[in-house]
């Protein structure tokens, strides 16, 4: 099972797979990006998930593996290539219990995606170097009936990750150990000046016409055509959304940026986030064959022609990769090493970002204020914290 469509990457190395081993098929099942946690989690309760099925890393997610893995839905994969995947860094995205619970795929940089013809088209010079250049750039998209960004401000799981990029700037690049700190109760999201910074600064990009109008009823599946389209000129997304865009439209050209500090501070969010896991209680033989195709998929030639098509980085050279060209304007930041795990995956409680996301849903239609939003979040991670 895979979040997003039927041509997502792994499906597509699926069906090369099956190719070359024609006794082994696979039966996609593609599930909206918003809804996948839930449905993941319901179709694991009821014993009918599928074989083999994507997870994100950590525990922040809904769909994040450790709380599968401790629930013991997942196969043990610590005897597996799935641990040689992994660095010092990285290893506690996979690693419960002492034992490795997922195979990561590919390295996802969290970007900000452009289509760069049409950014060309406008007279807009990537990439930004400020807030300033961005709410300037706002304005002009606005004036050629255009949005500079589009914001899928119905959905947890894109208002989330906006946030958590303007806060690699306003929060982790200052304090890389922040997630540490909160798990120790040195600091909270209301009492940290980069969170409210952070969440004051979408709110002013919603005032200023920086999203599409309505963005607050937004949906994940609309941004891919309309960034295609060039009726938004970008948006928020893993890198890997550039592989989507072209598919669409492959006339454009597009790039992967990072969202600037308020004076131009560089850091973003760069990890293995996106793996699959094997269903604990499938029937032996498929637990087997899933484990010959993960150990193909590791494989360096299949781990290169799944980045190619997903538009991310391969698991085998993860940021020490040759950067294709669509990563030209962030290449310092992987040389400079201004870069690390996603913020939320060390969250104790997918709450914690469900309380993010609707958050900001609120703040986008008034119904609720910032220190409201950031109260919420220290509550729901003491919850989870106990």
């Amino acid at each position: 099972m895979e979040a997003g469509s039927a041509e997502a990457p792994v499906a597509v190395l699926a069906q090369q797979y099956s190719k070359e081993n024609p006794d082994v098929t696979f039966d996609v099942e593609p599930v909206p990006n918003e809804q996948y946690g839930e449905v993941l989690r319901t179709q694991l309760q009821g014993g009918n998930a599928p074989d083999v099925f994507y997870v994100t890393g950590g525990q922040g997610n809904p769909h994040s593996a450790l709380p599968l893995a401790e629930a013991g839905y997942l196969v043990d994969l610590s005897k597996t290539v799935a641990k040689d995947l992994y660095t010092d860094q990285s290893r506690f995205l996979g690693e419960f219990d002492g034992k490795i619970w997922t195979q990561p795929y590919d390295f996802v940089p969290v970007t900000n995606n452009y289509n760069l013809t049409v950014a060309k088209e406008l007279g807009i010079d990537l990439p930004f170097k400020s807030v300033d250049d961005v709410l300037d750039a706002c304005g002009v998209a606005q004036k050629a009936g255009k949005s500079l960004l589009r914001l899928a401000g119905s959905t947890v799981p894109n208002n989330g990750l906006t946030t958590l990029q303007l806060a690699a700037t306003r929060v982790y690049s200052e304090d890389p150990d922040w997630n540490e700190k909160r798990l120790k109760g040195d600091v909270t999201f209301a009492d940290t000046k980069g969170w409210t910074e952070s969440l004051e600064l979408i709110v002013k990009m919603y005032k200023e016409g920086c999203f599409q109008q309505g963005a607050e009823a937004g949906v994940i599946a609309d941004n891919v055509p309309a960034i295609a389209a060039g009726t938004a000129v970008g948006g928020f997304a893993p890198g890997g959304q550039i592989g989507d865009l072209r598919r669409v439209n492959p006339d454009n050209e597009y790039v992967s940026t990072a969202f600037p500090g308020d004076k131009g501070e560089k850091y973003l969010f760069a990890s293995p986030s996106n793996m699959l896991a094997l269903n604990a209680s499938s029937d032996k033989a498929k637990q087997k064959a899933g484990l010959a195709f993960l150990a193909w998929l590791a494989e360096p030639e299949h781990a290169d022609a799944l980045a190619e098509v997903s538009g991310n980085l391969s698991i085998r050279a993860g940021a020490g990769a040759e950067l294709p060209d669509q990563y030209q304007f962030i290449s310092d930041y992987f040389s400079d090493e201004n870069y690390q795990p996603l913020g939320n995956l060390q969250w104790p409680s997918p709450e914690i970002y469900n309380t993010l996301g609707t958050g900001v849903q609120g703040l986008l239609t008034g119904q609720t204020d910032v220190e409201s939003v950031l109260k919420a979040m220290d509550a729901a991670w003491d919850q989870a914290a106990g």
